[in-house]
């Protein structure tokens, strides 16, 4: 861009400066400005864009202050691009001048009108104090890189792992306190009973009246001190006095280390609330307004206003810069999903009634302790039986699983690898790539993808993130001898309910709460615990897709922890937001609400007993394979075994049917269609023909997925239809499923 700055310096120095020269030269800055991010830059460039279309149309002379501002204009240019490059110079007061200027004369404004506008500021907005009155203070800025804050950051999340393990230890010392109150205690009680024995024996014996007689006169002095019970001040005597000593000295020591230990939690106090502020103010430091994530998404509508406009809301919404630089990513997938998937054809929305060009709208807004980001169109919505039909050809559901899931889980299945609806592969969509990427990097954020689709009204994706990654306080819980914790700002309530205030619900219990029933997830179950108790104990937790009852055994204290991101491993754990380390060391499990909201979902697939998992442990299934595929009846008999099924395997169904005819036990049968001799469906209707073998599960597998196929073969009585290649971890927990259903 100095070319272009250059560019206008020299039609400035010029006798005749041209116009059109120096209108292309700012319009290249301002545009330049715009695709690198530098809004300011742009903006000011367009101020001297304006004013010299109105010189170039008639509307201002070129005069002098019109030259001059212009000079004056081109010079600050430079300067803000030497700030843009890491300089430290103060222009603000400058630019703001100037662009007011440049404002004024586009509009025709005369130069003397523009003077006596300035001199009529209101007081308060002058840059000079007026004598008498006291100057506001000068505020100043530096600039800082933002490595710095995040680093500044972690070592915040250090300090609050280090004031946690301080109350841990003070925690500590008020236990020995409370043991060294109860070994005082017991002390004085001996000194009483030691001092009544052997230095006051009288006082045990005061019914003994002989002993209470008085002195005869002429006795020996000493048989008479002793008579008035003087103190002889042997040994025993001077022990018991130094016992006496010891314990007022026992009792002086306990109460200062009382004291001692009440300053001391009263300075940890204060240094929580120290760390508080720290972490906020650190935190409000490092934030940005979202418009800077913006530049590069106007840019690329700009360059497609002929399909549709871009409307933002709550640009202005400030967040953590390492989030933001984090957002705009899955936002650019979202946008080019919207434009590829969501808006459709100009054709069709004509015919649907709707403008050929479509909108779509980006929200941002701040609820809570969580940013919320939504990206709306107003296209046709999610073709749900495309998804489905999709996900079963790449096999990553079976046909069996697609029938059960309502359209918000069907919706979800667009955020899996490789799926795609699209028929063709363009530069921008149709690998199956951009929707996982987006669910990943929310995941990794600690956030969550929300879904929401009208047929032909359009689909909106919400993401919510929380505003704080690093540090969070958390509410621990044990489940079992296991420990989990939720985050403090998705709990709505913590309840204890009698088990009859629950109700059934499919594979599980719901709770009743606030006018509406809410699914329960037994943690209990997910842990394999299997006594039960009368008494339930909930953590309401909030999740976008509505609130969801967890059950866990006890309550623990909430605690002020740094968190860590979630691995590749842990990642594909979707009821975890993230990792942390417990003062005493124990690490923890941070549950996601929308994560367990899902598990409630799909009970069948995750809350299944110890017990029924042992017992398939202990007894292995016997599964018939049937393929005419070597390579096929290979690879699936692997899975099978890893997956602890004994197998056997036939060419074909005709193979198959005389196996299971010789009285051979199988527990299920996996079978392809295309097949020699005897095909899947022949075979299918002769096992379900046979009295011996009609309830013997049988699972369609496949290259064939279309719906005519599906169709016949649950006419005939398939149990499931997967498609090929089938995925291992769906083969083996629909297996399960199947086999389990037959036994309960």
């Amino acid at each position: 861009m100095q070319e272009h700055v250059d560019a206008l310096n020299e039609q400035l120095d010029a006798e005749q400066p041209d116009i059109a020269v120096m209108f292309r030269a700012s319009h290249t800055i301002k545009g330049s400005s715009y695709m690198v991010g530098l809004q300011p830059l742009g903006d000011f460039a367009h101020r001297m864009e304006d004013l010299l279309g109105a010189v170039r149309d008639g509307a201002q002379v070129l005069d002098g202050p019109v030259l001059e501002t212009l000079e004056r204009s081109t010079e600050l240019l430079g300067q803000m691009m030497a700030v843009a490059s890491g300089q430290d110079l103060a222009i603000t007061p400058a630019a703001n001048l100037l662009s007011t200027r440049l404002r004024l004369l586009a509009q025709g404004r005369s130069w003397q009108s523009i003077l006596d506008a300035e001199q009529v500021i209101p007081v308060e907005r002058r840059s000079v104090p007026i004598a008498g009155a006291a100057a506001a203070p000068e505020r100043t800025t530096v600039r800082v890189d933002t490595r710095q804050l995040d680093e500044l950051m972690e070592q915040i999340g250090g300090l609050v792992v280090a004031r946690a393990r301080v109350a841990q230890a003070i925690e500590r010392l008020e236990g020995l306190q409370s043991a060294l109150d109860a070994s005082q205690e017991r002390f004085q009680r001996t000194v009483r009973d030691f001092e009544e024995r052997y230095l006051n024996p009288d006082m045990v014996s005061l019914g003994n009246e002989a002993e209470a007689q008085t002195p005869v006169a002429g006795a020996d002095l000493e048989q008479q001190f002793d008579e008035l019970e003087f103190d002889t001040y042997n040994d025993l005597n001077i022990l018991a006095r130094s016992i006496t000593e010891l314990s007022a000295d026992f009792s002086e020591v306990r109460s200062r280390f009382a004291g001692a230990l009440g300053e001391l939690q009263e300075e940890n106090e204060e240094l929580a609330k120290l760390t508080r502020r720290l972490r906020q103010e650190v935190s409000r430091t490092s934030r940005v307004p979202f418009s800077q994530a913006t530049t590069r998404l106007r840019r690329w509508a700009r360059e497609r206003r002929d399909r549709f406009d871009l409307h933002f809301s709550g640009e202005e919404t400030e967040i953590e810069n390492a989030i933001l630089q984090r957002l705009g990513e899955p936002l650019l997938h979202l946008l080019t999903n919207a434009v590829n998937h969501g808006l459709g054809d100009m054709e069709a929305r004509v015919a649907s009634g709707k403008p050929a060009r479509g909108n779509v709208w980006i929200r941002v807004n701040e609820v809570g302790s969580f940013l919320e980001v939504s990206v709306q169109d107003d296209g046709r919505g999610l073709n749900m039986e495309a998804i489905r039909t999709k996900a079963l050809e790449r096999g990553l559901r079976s046909a069996q699983e697609l029938d059960q899931m309502p359209d918000q889980d069907i919706a979800r299945l667009i955020l899996l690898p490789g799926l795609t609806t699209m028929r063709e592969v363009n530069a921008e969509a149709g690998r199956g790539v951009g929707m996982d990427v987006v669910a990943t990097i929310v995941r990794q954020l600690g956030g969550d993808l929300l879904i929401r689709s009208e047929p032909g009204q359009g689909t909106t994706f919400t993401l919510r993130i929380p505003t704080t990654q690093r540090i969070a306080d958390l509410l621990l819980a044990r489940v079992g001898t296991n420990t989990v914790s939720f985050a403090v700002n998705s709990i709505r309530t913590l309840r204890e309910v009698n088990f009859e205030e629950l109700r059934p619900a499919e594979g599980g219990y719901e709770l009743f709460f606030e006018g509406r029933w809410l699914p329960v997830v037994d943690l209990r179950r997910i842990w394999g615990i299997e006594e039960e108790s009368q008494t339930w104990r909930f953590a309401i937790l909030a999740a976008l897709t509505g609130d969801i009852a967890v059950r866990v055994d006890e309550f623990g204290t909430i605690e002020e922890v740094a968190i860590s991101p979630l691995g590749t491993l842990l990642g594909q754990l979707e009821y975890l937001s993230g990792t942390t380390i417990s003062p005493s060391g124990e690490p923890l499990p941070i549950l996601d609400p929308a994560g367990l909201s899902r598990l409630a979902r799909r009970r069948e697939a995750w809350l299944q007993g110890a017990s029924r998992r042992q017992e398939r442990l202990s007894n292995r299934s016997h599964v018939l394979l049937v393929d005419d595929s070597l390579s096929v009846r290979r690879l699936v008999s692997r899975m099978l075994e890893r997956g602890g099924y004994e197998v056997s395997t036939a060419n074909d169904g005709q193979e198959a049917l005389d196996m299971i005819q010789l009285g051979n036990d199988y527990d299920l049968v996996i079978s392809d269609l295309e097949m020699p001799r005897m095909n899947g469906y022949e075979l299918l209707s002769a096992i379900r023909g046979r009295p011996a073998s009609a309830s013997l599960p049988l699972v369609v597998m496949t290259t064939r997925a279309g719906e005519k196929h599906q169709r016949l073969a649950f006419q005939l009585g398939a149990n499931d239809y997967f498609s090929k290649p089938v995925d291992e971890a769906l083969l083996l927990r629909r297996l399960n499923s199947i086999l389990a259903s037959e036994t309960a």
